[in-house]
């Protein structure tokens, strides 16, 4: 299928399309994300994921400084449709309430009900250039909202339903990982964040994932390969950041996939990256 067909299919598909994708398919899509090593890789997968796993044709990256959001990465958004969003971000966006609130990623018509929806501003701007309703989900660091990742569906789609929030909620814990990852290597170059120093590098890396599953129930190596699996790297690359063999890190692979149910490494990072 051509990439044309593949958008039209996007815009025009309805969410419920989107639900037979294996929790397989859902980590894989995590370690995609999670792999991200720059701004602009980590906006280019989180389209791509997003794209596969909820229909979505487009996305912002937004990251906060203060409360306040920039711009850093957008794809099948019109300039238009993208300064005029800025223009509501200035004045109040019930989904990024919301989320600075809840921590969490919350869909418009679930945020002001299904009926309040039709007359939400947000919604009015949506309809305007062509989309009908959108998504946002947090990127966390230290247990604060620094980012947020929005996407939006437009012709016939209907709601994002339970399990399209459920897999934003995966994907931007896959997503604040990989900003921590960029912040401990350097690559966030020159982004509106005021808030790269503030913290160590590993502390940031536990309290994305701890809010999922207790990594202190883990033995500390054990802790340590999880927390390097969800940043995207193989078995040789654990092995060698942690002059271990990579015998030993599949060894510890297979034993956290006995603890959490996993039947691969995939779904293995899906579960470290849900919420239980």
């Amino acid at each position: 299928m051509s990439s044309r067909a593949e958008e039209e299919k996007m815009m025009s598909g309805t969410s419920a399309g989107r639900s037979n994708y294996s929790t397989g398919e859902v980590g894989h899509a995590a370690l995609a994300v999670a792999a991200s090593r720059s701004l602009e890789a980590l906006g280019e997968s989180c389209h791509r994921e997003i794209g596969k796993l909820m229909g979505s044709p487009t996305v912002g990256l937004y990251l906060l400084d203060d409360h306040k959001p920039s711009l850093v990465y957008s794809k099948k958004a019109p300039e238009g449709f993208i300064r005029e969003y800025s223009d509501e971000f200035d004045k109040y966006d019930p989904l990024l309430a919301y989320i600075f609130e809840k921590g969490r990623p919350v869909d418009g018509s679930t945020v002001v009900g299904s009926s309040g929806w039709q007359h939400c501003n947000n919604f009015q701007l949506l309809r305007r250039w062509g989309f009908k309703h959108c998504i946002a989900g947090p990127l966390l660091v230290e247990g604060r909202v620094v980012g947020v990742v929005y996407t939006a569906n437009g012709g016939e789609t209907g709601p994002y339903r339970a399990e399209a929030v459920d897999r934003m909620d995966i994907l931007c814990r896959a997503g604040s990982l990989a900003l921590a990852t960029m912040m401990e290597t350097g690559r966030l170059g020159g982004a509106p964040i005021g808030w790269i120093a503030q913290s160590s590098v590993a502390s940031r890396h536990e309290r994305t994932i701890s809010g999922a599953y207790a990594l202190n129930q883990l033995p500390a190596r054990s802790r340590e390969v999880a927390l390097l699996l969800c940043r995207g790297q193989s078995n040789k690359q654990i092995a060698r950041a942690l002059g271990i063999s990579a015998y030993t890190v599949k060894d510890h692979v297979g034993k956290l996939c006995q603890r959490l149910h996993a039947h691969n490494r995939t779904e293995l990072v899906q579960r470290l990256l849900t919420t239980h």
